[in-house]
């Protein structure tokens, strides 16, 4: 059996072929940092100019349950901030993955600040309505299904270190990508290689 970390390599490195083929950017950042992100790398639009239009689709990482209140304080508030900095041509969309994977929000125009708030504050796997094994193959073929001509699509795969389950509740979690079924370890080393998805894709990237 191949390495379950060469695994996730080979498949990130399919969906980042699949994204460039596709107009889609990929870009990783830890939701501690996810506001000064935001500040650097979306630009604050004037509504009187012309822009070609963007999609943001936000990839959190989730727990198995509900976020906890300061992470969706972090949420709302980075949003609240790309809300006001797009324009009502651009749109958004979250998906999750790790400890529950499923579109959260299907696109939405960047201005419906009332939607964007109420998804993440009930943010939790039964306001999924259909649930995947794989969130960040779902995001890519989301992407993919939502493409549009002269729209630049960007992933934004949000890490969140204190989502990662514990050892003793990997079995009972839905690993983002499964090498086999019913192994504890491997399942393991996957969710331990989600985390050093920055680095993955940097080395990818260079």
């Amino acid at each position: 059996m191949k390495n379950p970390i060469t695994l996730v390599v080979v498949l990130l490195m399919s969906y980042l072929a699949t994204a460039q083929d596709m107009n889609v950017e990929t870009k990783s950042v830890s939701i501690n940092n996810l506001i000064s992100f935001i500040v650097d790398a979306i630009e604050n639009k004037d509504e009187d100019l012309e822009y070609d239009n963007e999609h943001y689709i936000f990839l959190i990482q989730t727990p198995v349950s509900e976020l906890i209140a300061e992470d969706k304080v972090i949420l709302k508030q980075a949003l609240n901030l790309v809300s006001k900095r797009l324009v009502a041509t651009d749109n958004i969309s979250i998906i999750t993955y790790s400890g529950f994977n499923g579109i959260a929000l299907k696109k939405t125009s960047s201005k419906d600040l009332k939607e964007i708030m109420y998804v993440v504050e009930h943010l939790k796997p039964s306001s999924i309505k259909e649930l995947h094994k794989d969130g960040i193959e779902l995001a890519y073929n989301y992407a993919k299904e939502q493409a549009e001509e002269d729209v630049l699509s960007t992933v934004v795969m949000i890490r969140n270190p204190k989502t990662m389950i514990a050892r003793s509740d990997v079995t009972t979690a839905k690993p983002v990508v499964t090498a086999s079924e019913g192994s504890k370890n491997n399942n393991a080393v996957l969710l331990t290689a989600i985390s050093l998805l920055p680095q993955i894709i940097s080395v990818i990237k260079d």
